[in-house]
């Protein structure tokens, strides 16, 4: 290979740090967690999911949660039809009340993405990573 100078430059062998195909969130699986981790971007959000799942029988009733919020019953009721339409939550009328459950198989998706060695926590290749000095 000559270069414009004239010079013959030797080839540079390049290594391409690569995920292994099972470590890559596909477009579906991206698609289902970026809707659950919006619906759970409010710290509104976060404590109702953790009142739900700690509340006696692991249910809770609106008229629960609603004593530990100092805000209007739309805006938790918004709060709560988010989680429920995101499916982290199941809603359940029993005569004038709401009574919510966690459905576990979407925080089960996003405890998959994000546990060590996953595809959005993998210790090894952060290690790989940093031990690697060429950047582009």
């Amino acid at each position: 290979m000559a270069n414009e100078n004239g010079r013959t430059r030797k080839p540079v062998p390049v290594t391409l740090l690569m995920a292994e195909p099972a470590a890559v969130v596909d477009p579906a699986d991206a698609e289902t967690a970026a809707k659950l981790f919006k619906a759970l971007s409010d710290p509104v959000r976060i404590r109702l999911l953790s009142l739900v799942r700690y509340s006696p029988g692991g249910e809770a009733c609106f008229c629960d949660l609603a004593e530990e919020f100092d805000m209007p019953q739309p805006s938790l009721s918004h709060h709560l039809r988010v989680l429920v339409s995101a499916g982290i939550l199941e809603r359940e009328r029993r005569g004038t009340w709401s009574w919510y459950t966690v459905v576990p198989e979407p925080l089960e998706t996003l405890e998959t993405l994000l546990r060590p060695g996953g595809p959005l926590a993998d210790r090894s290749a952060r290690l790989s990573k940093a031990d690697n000095t060429s950047r582009c």
